[in-house]
């Protein structure tokens, strides 16, 4: 199964020319899944929206799209607490807030980490709540043992080392160790508008963590435009960090990981 991740494309702040260069490329690599980690706009604005739509369905292959933190309204207060996803499901086209892209040869689950409040002053970061979790559990045990499954999320689900910013969400280990015992491979994320891919161990099982840096926007943290292409293969999940130079994205060596597949 081959995933392009990207993440916090942040329409309203994208440079011209950008969006059309990174479709073309994507397409160009032939994924069987287009995944978008969230922050589709900068200041949830109905144009960055009806921007974002129009991007998204251009692409060839299927999009999972997810909201982030930025995608819920800003200054309409009584949206933002009634209904926070309202403009981000118009621009997803009315995807479910836990979309589902299964084929024969793996899974890829969104599980949406964004809220509209939470009991502390830091909105932005995430949390995994309670239900989703186990609505997340009952989708992915339902598919084979040994087949391929990913799960991506806006906001880290882990520490990563050298990376401050990658806070786990509130029940991140919650919600790890029920994807542990789903055997999930891969989760995916942005939100920190920086990479990496690491290796780790969830209750005794391997799991991969990727995150994207910003795809689009020109709000960059240190680390230029860029994207993932990750291969899952029979033995190993390949994973390529593409980033944008002063003229093209560009490939960085993959980096490989042993896929070490287990029976649930």
């Amino acid at each position: 199964m081959k995933i392009a991740l990207a993440a916090d494309l942040h329409f309203g702040s994208v440079p011209d020319g950008l969006a059309e260069e990174l479709r073309t490329l994507i397409d160009a690599g032939k994924p069987d899944v287009v995944v978008i980690a969230g922050d589709l706009t900068l200041r949830a604005r109905r144009r960055e929206f009806e921007q974002a739509k129009v991007w998204l369905s251009s692409f060839e292959a299927p999009t999972l799209v997810l909201p982030g933190n930025h995608d819920l309204p800003y200054v309409n207060l009584v949206q933002r607490f009634r209904n926070p996803f309202h403009r981000y499901r118009h621009a997803a086209n009315g995807a479910d807030l836990m979309p589902v892209i299964e084929r024969e040869d793996g899974i890829v689950l969104g599980f949406n980490t964004t809220r509209s409040w939470q009991p502390h002053f830091l909105w932005q970061e995430g949390t995994a709540r309670l239900r989703d979790i186990e609505a997340a559990t009952a989708v992915l045990l339902s598919a084979p043992a040994d087949r391929f499954k990913a799960v991506a999320a806006h906001h880290p689900l882990m520490k990563v080392p050298g990376l401050p910013r990658a806070e786990p969400v509130r029940r991140a280990n919650l919600a790890l160790s029920a994807f542990a015992g789903c055997g999930v491979d891969l989760v995916m994320s942005g939100h920190i508008h920086q990479s990496y891919a690491i290796e780790t161990e969830v209750e005794g099982r391997p799991m991969v963590a990727v995150g994207a840096p910003t795809a689009l926007s020109s709000r960059t943290r240190g680390e230029a435009n860029g994207f993932w292409m990750i291969e899952a293969g029979e033995g190993a999940i390949d994973c390529t960090l593409w980033l944008r130079d002063e003229v093209s994205f560009q490939p960085a060596p993959a980096i490989s990981f042993p896929r070490k597949r287990q029976s649930n």
